[in-house]
């Protein structure tokens, strides 16, 4: 997010010393760039508007303030003469900003997914409750937990609320025995592979169970539909065997421990991506 200062023309345009920008509210990468709305007393005027520059289109653009001639001399002088940079205004003029993560409970209540064969407990249930705890760890990021209606209904549902970055809980299984740690991302994803690098230290580090290390999916594999049709760096993340008692016992040896781990690479991510 950058600060920007011009004149503001109908059909959101702004003209600044380093070009015309068309201004938009929408984030990057959305289908439509609709215009900025203009109200008619600012046509003309000149202004302070924050957004994310991308050629000659200014993303997520906000009117931050209408500028009487005086301030307006005052910045450009101050900007001239060295004693106030570019980045001491953005530090004073925009509004501190947030990162969403939105946290995904792998499976639902009906679904539950894979099951510990001694206890019953399910992957739906041990995430649901860890989501909750991951929750209270995070600081400084906004976390939505997300449900699933449908798997089919997920990536919409999900992009619909314009998040950051994706983590999507989950538990292995596969013949009682297999035991470790995995993440899994979309392998064209740059993005989705650093946020899998950040959160499959967290939870290894803590677990301390074998590192089975980052997997690439295509669409067709397993989990590759949410990695794939997610606008956002996603990753689903499988910290242990649930089907293991070993593994299980080890998580919930320390569940709070474990949702600080999670919170941690939800942290890191936010700072990174």
């Amino acid at each position: 997010m950058r600060l920007f200062l011009g004149t503001l023309l109908r059909g959101g345009l702004l003209v600044t010393s380093r070009g015309r920008y068309f201004l938009t509210p929408v984030r990057a990468g959305e289908s439509r760039a609709t215009p900025l709305a203009v109200p008619e007393d600012l046509v003309g005027q000149r202004v302070l508007v924050s957004g994310v520059a991308e050629g000659e289109i200014l993303y997520e653009a906000r009117l931050l303030e209408a500028l009487p001639p005086i301030s307006e001399r005052i910045i450009e002088h101050l900007l001239e003469e060295g004693e106030a940079s570019l980045k001491d205004l953005e530090a004073l003029c925009l509004p501190e900003t947030r990162r969403l993560c939105a946290l995904v409970i792998g499976h639902k209540k009906a679904s539950p997914g894979a099951v510990n064969p001694s206890s019953g407990l399910t992957e739906f249930a041990f995430n649901d409750e860890l989501s909750r705890l991951i929750e209270q760890e995070v600081q400084g990021v906004d976390v939505q937990r997300v449900y699933r209606r449908t798997y089919e209904t997920l990536p919409h549902d999900i992009n619909a609320l314009s998040p950051d970055f994706i983590v999507s809980l989950h538990c292995n299984a596969f013949d009682r025995r297999a035991s470790g740690t995995e993440v899994l991302y979309y392998h064209r994803s740059s993005r989705g592979k650093r946020l899998a690098e950040i959160v499959l230290k967290h939870l290894v580090n803590h677990l301390r169970l074998p590192n089975r290390g980052l997997k690439p999916c295509t669409a067709e594999d397993r989990g590759g539909y949410l990695l794939r049709y997610t606008k956002a760096p996603c990753v689903i993340a499988e910290p242990f065997f649930i089907d293991n008692d070993e593994d299980l016992a080890r998580a919930q040896e320390d569940t709070r421990g474990l949702a600080r781990a999670y919170a941690r690479a939800v942290e890191e991510a936010a700072r990174v991506l």
